[in-house]
């Protein structure tokens, strides 16, 4: 949708672009500094003269967000007809996996929640970035609003070691979605 939050900016309407990012996107100002801009390749601005930079610009929108006194939080998309959905799921994992798929769960209507075995959620991103490339506020404040669509993060809780599948589906959790990265070599 890369036109369309394009057109929005030009209108200068820079709240607008940025709920049209997150539609497509969990960690919209985490992307607008670490993609590797492959969208920019078949730009047919690139034709003409030269591409339009849209991670520049997609980074552009996702900081006046961060900055913004009221940050946007972007409305459930579907719900039961009591509010949410009552099924546990369980995300395990704390990287960029795991958190896109709680803040779709979430949008949706769900209370997932995120197990990590680290201290700090993020994953590669949080430990394997330099924060000169991606600052750890940056990630923060991206985790912050997939917390406040309802997404629950638990650090330091290894699934396998310091809890089973089958406690956690003793404890209700009907899904599981397994993230667990690939931090080690094979």
């Amino acid at each position: 949708r890369i036109p369309e939050f394009i057109q929005k900016i030009v209108e200068k309407d820079y709240e607008g672009a940025y709920q049209v990012i997150h539609q497509t996107s969990s960690l919209p100002a985490v992307c607008g500094r670490v993609c590797n801009k492959r969208c920019e390749s078949e730009c047919t601005r690139g034709k003409i003269d030269a591409p339009v930079s849209i991670d520049a610009v997609k980074k552009f929108v996702a900081d006046l967000d961060l900055n913004a006194e009221d940050r946007f939080v972007p409305e459930k998309t579907v719900q039961s007809t009591h509010g949410a959905f009552d099924e546990k799921i369980a995300i395990i994992g704390g990287g960029p996996a795991g958190l896109s798929a709680a803040y779709y769960l979430a949008q949706m209507g769900y209370k997932p929640t995120v197990f990590e075995k680290n201290p700090i959620p993020g994953g590669m991103l949080t430990y394997g970035i330099p924060s000169y490339k991606l600052e750890k506020d940056v990630i923060a404040a991206e985790i912050d609003i997939i917390k406040e669509l309802g997404a629950e993060i638990k650090c330091g809780v290894e699934v396998g070691k310091d809890i089973t599948i089958q406690q956690l589906r003793e404890e209700g959790f009907k899904a599981f979605y397994v993230a667990v990265g690939l931090q080690k070599a094979a």
